[in-house]
């Protein structure tokens, strides 16, 4: 299923007192949380939901108390962790004045990963392929859709 995308207009004008039209992305109300991904991953392995769902509890317990350690914790196929504190304007005049006062944003960057074919490794994995249908474009084919009888490609990633 491709990303869906909408047009949204900017509040802020341009320097021309436009407000230009920008793509936004659409996403499903309903979040597809851990007890539906390990469900999912249970049916492509050879292990219970409990079982999955007990590996991605340890996983984020373990993830966290290795970037809290100051560590970046990269998951082969999937990407790279590492925390990120921002002093957002705080800067102080010496290197002995700094502190972690200063810092006021913690965050936890994400790169993906991808494997090329000639073995070399990228940050693209989950941006790779991407296709994009307009919410209209999509609307109007799940109404042929609906017309016809047909039942839609893939699954909804909502359920």
């Amino acid at each position: 299923m491709p990303l869906i995308y909408k047009a949204y207009q900017s509040s802020l004008k341009t320097k021309t007192g436009e407000k230009l039209f920008y793509p936004r992305l659409v996403k499903y109300p309903k979040v597809v949380d851990t007890q539906r991904i390990g469900e999912m991953i249970s049916r492509k392995a050879s292990l219970t939901p409990g079982d999955v769902h007990n590996v991605i509890r340890n996983l984020m317990e373990v993830m966290r108390e290795q970037l809290l350690n100051s560590r970046t914790v990269r998951l082969d196929g999937l990407g790279t962790f590492t925390m990120i504190a921002k002093a957002n304007g705080k800067g102080v005049a010496t290197e002995k004045e700094v502190s972690p006062n200063q810092i006021n944003t913690l965050n936890c960057r994400f790169t993906p990963e991808y494997k090329r074919p000639d073995g070399t490794t990228t940050t693209r994995a989950l941006t790779m392929g991407v296709e994009y249908v307009h919410i209209n474009e999509l609307a109007q084919n799940l109404l042929s859709e609906g017309e016809s009888g047909g039942e839609g490609e893939g699954e909804d990633p909502s359920v």
